[in-house]
């Protein structure tokens, strides 16, 4: 199944930033090749999307693991504002 966590900030993030993002997928991936970050302007912040894949679940099943892994690696995130998790087709 996809996974798309998106985590906004007000400050561009640096190198450490997108390290931790990548860690937590690679907590939770089950094809690390499928791990993919970008960086985005979005209005006033900057968007910080990690996409990887997960073995096929119930959503409602694996929705806070993957809060609980993210917020464990983004935890000394500056400027942290807003998260989002979503399950693209």
């Amino acid at each position: 199944m996809n996974v798309r966590f998106k985590i906004l900030v007000s400050k561009p993030p640096d190198e450490d930033n997108l390290d931790s993002l990548k860690s937590a997928a690679k907590s939770l991936a089950n094809n690390q090749e499928s791990i993919n970050i970008q960086v985005k302007r979005e209005g006033e912040y900057y968007a910080l999307i990690t996409d990887f894949t997960m073995k096929d679940a119930a959503q409602y099943q694996v929705v806070d693991e993957i809060d609980k892994q993210f917020k464990l690696w983004i935890w000394n995130f500056g400027y942290y504002e807003d998260s989002i998790i979503s399950f693209p087709k």
